[in-house]
């Protein structure tokens, strides 16, 4: 009696623990998840950091290169070498069975997709020009490009705040920073992404 009674007590303990931590990842998700995205063109390096609360550094990946060799280094963990495998013979032949048709498989998915909606958007970027008219030239194509892609997409991608600049008179730094704030709607994109694994079999065709 007394050990189904504790077993009882243990169940609630989990379940009680369980909905604690989904309530928890729904507060965190909608506060807001931000995602800054940096690449510096002159060490060849990109950086990818994700915060909650604005502040606190949950994750970050560097990718650079070094003396003709990549590397990455997750968090703060020791680096590592980006290297290429070499299959054996047999892993190639199985590997060359099946070929996506990339095609019909990114059209179903571009149909199929649900609307995104992005809080805020920025884009900052920076590079050296001697001649102020190739700086003029490289502001109107960056602003003309960005919003050409951001109609084109309006069906499916709503940005509630949305900023480009270009910082080169700020900083020394050349390249580009885009920063990136969603919300629940990462719940979407969560389901989207295990639907597009789920089907990616259907478009898969002996190659």
């Amino acid at each position: 009696m007394i050990f189904a009674q504790n077993k009882a007590m243990w169940w609630l303990y989990l379940i009680f623990a369980v909905i604690l931590v989904l309530y928890c990842i729904f507060v965190i998700i909608a506060y807001g998840i931000k995602l800054v995205l940096r690449l510096d063109t002159d060490n060849l390096s990109v950086c990818l950091k994700c915060y909650i609360f604005d502040w606190i550094e949950v994750f970050c990946i560097k990718f650079f290169e070094c003396e003709g060799a990549f590397y990455y280094q997750l968090n703060k963990k020791q680096l590592k070498t980006v290297k290429s495998k070499d299959d054996s013979g047999d892993n190639k032949q199985k590997k060359q069975k099946k070929k996506l048709k990339t095609g019909a498989y990114i059209s179903k998915l571009w149909s199929k997709s649900p609307s995104i909606a992005i809080r805020r958007l920025s884009i900052d970027y920076a590079t050296t020009f001697e001649d102020v008219k190739d700086k003029a030239l490289l502001d109107a194509s960056a602003t003309v490009v960005s919003n050409s892609l951001i109609a084109a997409s309006s069906q499916k991608l709503q940005i509630k705040d949305f900023e480009i600049e270009n910082i080169s008179d700020k900083t020394r730094f050349s390249g580009a920073e885009l920063e990136c704030i969603i919300g629940l709607t990462l719940f979407k994109m969560a389901l989207f992404s295990l639907y597009a694994m789920a089907i990616k079999k259907k478009y898969e065709v002996a190659a």
